[in-house]
């Protein structure tokens, strides 16, 4: 089951209370179905029909490949289809476990119905979606946290040490060419306690993943033409120490990378990122507001989001920034200026959020007690809908700013902008042939192909 920070992107998720009863010999893993059609990050982060968005379908559960890499007599099933989730149910199940987001609580509760029709006699929840207390009840066993472990335990199937399965994914650039791009999680969980995010209560301490775990996915990803990776920590950084090893580690192998972190620590550890690989940095600016930004306990310098947009546009370095729009001090009229603000830092994506409160989030406590939540259909719960009684901007106008702010940041000189600042890096890199030959390693990111890393020898 998984887990997702702000980007979107899924992770693997830890138990909430121990099972009872006899374990269960064969357990099916599955995500939400397709059906209305597979995730798209970039897609619900740009103008609604813009053409020539960068594009990187969700076809693999991270999560979920990371429980089946380290129990391997888990099954699990991807972004089925509705008719591919019936075909699997026939085939009988002493488990049937769901990793949801909270947004697709009602196409889960739906699934996991179908599944007690069809005479599934334990349903498990798992990723941030199980941390919603109204949905408890419709399960038998509840993960809130990485749960490899837990899993293990249940199954009588013991882990000594995680190991990370190889995650590629297919990042198409606004042309359509494929890029193979390496998922790597070098920690999980985040110290940091901002009052708006769930990491708070699922993983609210990092631990890292072993450098042998580490090393050997990354030799995976070499032997098979992965040029980038994709470092999805919450605060890459976070451990310190673990993190320069781990960046030791993809210099050895020549690996250009991205990776998530904080604006100070991109900001502090700059020269020596760039100068080790370092091809793009995905950051919170979150509010361009000192006393927003105190109140959602970021503990960052409002002015330092620019600073560091400009270092990466300088360099040439690929930058995705996330904001969050309608805090409750914001009028729609202030919003507006910051969304100018924020086209103005020429950002190659840009991801635009709704305050949403989560739940066993400070600023679900919050909300609720001072404001109420007005929404109960789950499915609003995306971060696109306003969900709660906001004091200062009428209902529907912080939909219709949030297209506003897609418009301005994805304006008409976006596309050559983008494409120019990729292709000059590649120039200055001298990578261009491996980028030509891309298609060919772009193969192993079909969820059908990409393989499992073999059981360690003992």
């Amino acid at each position: 089951m998984g887990a997702s920070s702000s980007t979107g992107f899924d992770f693997a998720p830890g138990v909430d209370r121990p099972a009872s009863g006899k374990s269960p010999a064969r357990v099916l893993l599955t995500t939400v179905w397709r059906e209305p059609g597979l995730y798209d990050y970039f897609r619900e982060n740009a103008p609604e029909k813009f053409l020539w968005r960068l594009r990187m379908p969700r076809r693999i559960s991270f999560g979920l490949r990371f429980l089946r890499q380290n129990i391997p007599e888990l099954e699990i099933l991807e972004y089925p289809t509705r008719a591919e989730f019936s075909r699997a149910l026939r085939r009988g199940w002493d488990a049937v476990g769901f990793s949801f987001y909270l947004e697709e609580t009602p196409r889960i509760l739906e699934m996991a119905e179908q599944a007690r029709r069809a005479g599934v006699k334990r349903l498990w929840a798992g990723n941030y979606g199980a941390l919603t207390p109204a949905v408890r009840p419709d399960f038998d066993e509840v993960f809130t946290s990485y749960a490899e472990e837990a899993v293990g335990r249940i199954l009588g199937k013991p882990i000594e040490s995680i190991q990370h399965p190889p995650l590629i994914v297919e990042f198409l650039l606004p042309l359509g060419w494929p890029l193979p791009v390496g998922i790597l999680f070098t920690a999980r969980g985040c110290s940091f306690q901002c009052t708006f995010c769930q990491t708070t209560a699922f993983a609210p301490r990092p631990h890292p993943i072993s450098l042998e775990a580490i090393e050997r996915v990354l030799r995976f990803y070499v032997a098979h033409g992965v040029q980038y990776v994709l470092i999805l920590d919450e605060n890459f950084g976070n451990l310190p120490s673990h993190a320069e090893a781990v960046i030791e580690l993809l210099a050895r192998y020549r690996i250009r990378w991205l990776v998530q972190s904080r604006v100070d620590l991109f900001l502090r550890n700059f020269e020596r990122w760039t100068a080790l690989g370092m091809e793009g940095a995905l950051f919170g600016i979150e509010s361009f507001h000192q006393d927003v930004l105190k109140q959602i306990r970021k503990n960052e310098k409002a002015g330092t989001s620019r600073e560091l947009a400009e270092r990466l546009n300088r360099a040439g370095i690929y930058a995705q920034g996330y904001y969050i729009i309608g805090f409750p001090t914001e009028t729609e009229e202030s919003i507006r200026e910051d969304l100018a603000t924020l086209a103005s830092l020429e950002l190659d994506v840009t991801q635009i959020t709704i305050v949403t409160p989560h739940p066993q989030t400070e600023l679900w406590r919050e909300v609720e007690s001072k404001y109420g939540m007005v929404e109960k259909d789950w499915g609003k719960y995306d971060t696109k809908h306003l969900v709660w009684a906001h004091p200062q901007c009428r209902p529907g106008a912080l939909e219709g700013l949030l297209k506003r702010g897609f418009d301005l940041c994805y304006g008409r000189g976006w596309t050559p902008r983008v494409l120019r600042k990729f292709a000059a890096r590649r120039r200055t890199k001298r990578d261009l042939a491996g980028v030509l030959a891309s298609p060919l390693a772009s193969r192993w990111a079909e969820p059908r192909r990409l393989p499992f890393l073999p059981p360690r020898s003992r």
